[in-house]
């Protein structure tokens, strides 16, 4: 929905000016997920009144509530998805309660944020998309790899590697960041990829002026489920790109890096990872 109707100005205008927009995250509100006990029990109270009222229901799925929180009316995600079929239905509740256009009480702010880190640390946005609509969904998808100062050491080349030569970082670190090597799939669980091949080699390029620059380069096989049951589809990827560090500090001005080739489910695929 936030390639479909959610990038409509017109469903932006209807939610701003008449509605609180609210979304819950399944992962965060699973037992064990990070959501507060009572954001979780508040969610299976909707789902449970939804139910009650013989209204459609699911995980993925809108709800409206009234003021008082109780469910006014659902619709599943595969009718929500469509433009005019929101609107019509956001319409609806509005004419429905009288509803008066007003001022967001919230203004609008990026949903993709770097998480916190310790300064001097490397924060990676990383964008992944499909090529042909074959094998994932459609969209843009966003994640964040961070890497402490103290892991940057160990990442990048030694200070003492002359131009022309080149190395690899420890596994655990280059698989931190090829693990989110995939499209857009409904499961977003990294920790049940399974990564059966990969390398990733960064080649001196130069040293001039203080940065160091090098060349980057990557390769990947992995299973990745696109539910969360065990289904085989993997990924092959590979990857290309460059990062200039402060050869001194450790400190990395620009780090690029972008699939040159990559294969899923039967569909291509594109990612591009970027510093901020």
């Amino acid at each position: 929905m936030r390639t479909g109707p959610f990038s409509s100005l017109d469903v932006i205008d209807r939610l701003n000016a008449c509605f609180v927009p609210v979304y819950a995250v399944n992962e965060d509100h699973r037992d064990g997920g990070r959501a507060a006990p009572e954001e979780k029990a508040q969610l299976r109270r909707i789902y449970r009144d939804a139910l009650a009222k013989q209204l459609s229901t699911g995980t993925v799925h809108v709800y409206v509530l009234d003021s008082r929180g109780e469910v006014l009316d659902t619709r599943h995600v595969a009718d929500a998805a469509k433009t005019r079929d929101l609107l019509a239905f956001l319409d609806g509740i509005v004419s429905r309660l009288g509803t008066p256009r007003g001022k967001p009480l919230v203004q609008p702010t990026a949903q993709s944020r770097p998480p916190s880190s310790p300064h001097g640390s490397l924060a990676l946005h990383l964008v992944a998309r499909s090529l042909d609509g074959r094998g994932s969904w459609d969209g843009t998808a966003e994640d964040w790899i961070v890497y402490t100062p103290q892991e940057l050491k160990k990442l990048l080349p030694p200070a003492e590697l002359e131009p022309g030569a080149a190395c690899s970082p420890e596994p655990e670190l280059a698989r931190r960041l090829l693990t989110h090597i995939y499209p857009i799939t409904e499961n977003n669980d990294t920790g049940k990829n399974e990564i059966k091949e990969h390398e990733l080699r960064f080649t001196v390029l130069s040293r001039a002026g203080g940065v160091t620059r090098a060349r980057i380069d990557a390769r990947l096989v992995m299973r990745h489920d696109f539910y969360h049951k065990p289904d085989g589809k993997t990924v092959q990827a590979r990857l290309i790109g460059y990062v200039d560090w402060s050869t001194a500090e450790g400190k990395v001005k620009t780090f690029r890096l972008v699939t040159d080739g990559a294969t899923y489910g039967g569909g291509t695929f594109a990612v591009a990872v970027r510093s901020e």
